[in-house]
């Protein structure tokens, strides 16, 4: 009988033993799951707002492109109606020379006018 006592005895330190590692290992591995939990929702929680700010960002990007794609048209817009006055006149190189020239010679004969007059 105290054969089996002692047995019984020995199984039951054995199985308190075994429990108690198991509930230690148990204690631990929730301890890291919550611990490693957490970290995940603050990253989650760091990276929703990155998506944010960069929503943000590409948002104002847009509106900006926007906004520059306007410019451009409206700058495309006035050189178109400038360029007729400037660059596609209705006088041609040789009609501009002869007019400058027609200018200079009428510019000429006001100044010796002017030094007849004052002389």
């Amino acid at each position: 009988m105290e054969v089996i006592l002692s047995d019984f005895e020995r199984t039951l330190d054995t199985v308190r033993e075994e429990e108690d590692d198991a509930q230690e290992a148990y204690d631990d591995f929730e301890s890291e799951t919550k611990t490693t939990i957490e970290d995940k929702e603050d990253e989650k929680s760091d990276k929703k707002s990155d998506v944010t700010d960069a929503e943000a960002d590409i948002t104002e990007a847009k509106d900006g492109l926007n906004d520059a794609k306007n410019l451009h048209k409206s700058a495309l817009d006035e050189l178109a109606k400038l360029k007729p006055m400037c660059v596609d006149g209705e006088e041609t190189y040789a009609q501009r020379r002869k007019k400058r020239e027609e200018e200079i010679e009428a510019l000429k004969e006001a100044m010796k006018i002017l030094d007849e007059w004052q002389s």
